[in-house]
Formats: C-alpha cells, structure tokens, sequence
C-alpha cells in the first residue's frame, strides 16, 4: 500500500477515535444529567400529621343490673321483679321515657344442678337469680345526673349490682357521629402534616410539592381521665372525649 494510503487509514482511524471519545464524554454527561434530575425530582420528606379535637358524647349507654339470692326461685324471682318495677318507676322519676328503656331477659342459676360445684352443705343459696334494664339515649346528662341519685334505690332495698361483664364501662358515652367526624380530622392532620413538611423544606430553600403517599394512622379516642376509650369495650368512659388522629405522609420537594 502506498503512503497516502496508510495516511488516509490512519487519519481515518484517528478521526473515529476522537468521535467516540467525544460521544462516550457526551454520553456520560448526559446519563450524569438525568441521574441527577431524577434524584432531584424525587426528592421527598416523611412527616407526620397530628390533630386533637375535643367532643362531647351524644349517646348514653347505662346498664342496671339486680341479683337476688333464695333457697326458693319463688322468692328470689318476686324479690327480683320487684327490684326491676322499683328501678323502672325511678328512672321514670328522673325523666328518662319509657321508649328509653328496655327490659333484658331474667336468668336463673341453681347452684345445686351445677355439674362441677360445691356440695349441698356449702351452698347458702340456691338459687340465683339476676335481671337488668338497659338505658340508652341522647340526653346524656340526664344519665349523669341520675347516676349520682341511684341512692334513692338504695334507701328503698335495692342494691344494684355491681359486676360488669367484660370490664365495660357503666355507663358508656359513645360519640355516634364519629364517621362524620373522621373527613374533616383527617383533612386538618393533612394540614399539620404539610406545615410542617414546610418547615423541613424551608432550610434547604425548597417547597412542598404534592403529596407520593399517605397513611391514615392511629385514631385514638381519650376520656376526660386520660383513659384510652379507643376498643369496642373500653374499661372507662366519661361524657367529654378528645379524638386524636396521627397520619404519616410523604410530600415532594421541588
């Protein structure tokens, strides 16, 4: 091969070297572009949203409960009715109305028919028999004020029960309009949450863009004692209540 040959190859090769070189620099520079946008786009902080609201209950639920004790069922049942008829004529005293008041099933044990129990001799009673009314309405003071004068039955020879079952409250103050509640809580921890995804964005000269995720969180409802009310079945419960609802969110930054 001739001289200008060579020459021709060689300036050939030299220029397709310098333009791969020069598409391999573009080619980083650019990857090195987009890799950086993309971690600028999505840029993002977590923060949580906090909002406490305090309500009052709109419903009562109070349970008078009786136990009567007799060698007899005869007695221990007229004995029970007539604690029930005297503890219906009070509530009716208090101001309560008769659609108020319900009027659970009497139930009856015998000791003595018991497969696993104590001898005969060991049993003073009987029989055992337990009946109580259910008081459910919206006037929840007057349900708070009567419990305070359950006294007067006292005084008359009835003495209420004092068992729960399940360690319910008695009375229970439920707040029924809680779904109702629920949007505007929530909006307002969406708000708690983005103040104070701005206060993190604020130092680095970002803002607060849309919201990437959200999680409603823990809706916590507190008696006025403090006391967590937040189960179907919460050992206490009072009239006034604060509802507290703590979200997570996550926001882009810009």
């Amino acid at each position: 091969m001739s001289t200008d040959g060579n020459r021709i190859i060689i300036a050939g090769a030299i220029i397709v070297g310098v333009c791969l070189l020069i598409g391999l620099a573009l080619g980083g520079y650019f990857i090195g572009t987009g890799v950086a946008r993309f971690k600028s786009d999505t840029r993002t902080v977590t923060v949580k949203g906090l909002v406490e609201k305090e309500v009052k209950a709109d419903q009562a639920i109070w349970t008078l409960r009786f136990r009567r004790a007799s060698e007899e069922l005869q007695g221990a049942h007229a004995r029970i009715v007539s604690d029930r008829d005297a503890a219906v004529a009070f509530l009716k005293k208090q101001g309560f109305k008769d659609e108020e008041i319900s009027r659970q099933p009497t139930r009856t044990i015998d000791k003595l028919a018991r497969e696993y129990g104590q001898s005969q001799e060991a049993e003073k009673f009987r029989y055992v028999v337990t009946a109580s009314l259910v008081v459910t309405t919206a006037n929840v003071d007057l349900v708070t004020k009567a419990v305070g004068a359950t006294e007067e039955l006292l005084k008359s020879g009835v003495v209420l029960d004092g068992q729960q079952d399940g360690g319910t409250a008695n009375p229970r103050y439920v707040v029924t309009t809680f779904n109702a509640l629920r949007p505007q809580l929530l909006a307002d921890a969406t708000k708690n949450a983005r103040m104070t995804a701005q206060q993190f964005a604020s130092d680095s000269g970002a803002q607060v863009g849309k919201i990437r995720s959200a999680n409603q969180g823990a809706i916590q409802i507190f008696g006025s004692d403090g006391n967590d009310e937040s189960a179907p079945y919460s050992p206490t419960s009072t009239p006034k209540k604060k509802i507290r609802v703590v979200s997570t969110f996550e926001f882009e930054l810009r």
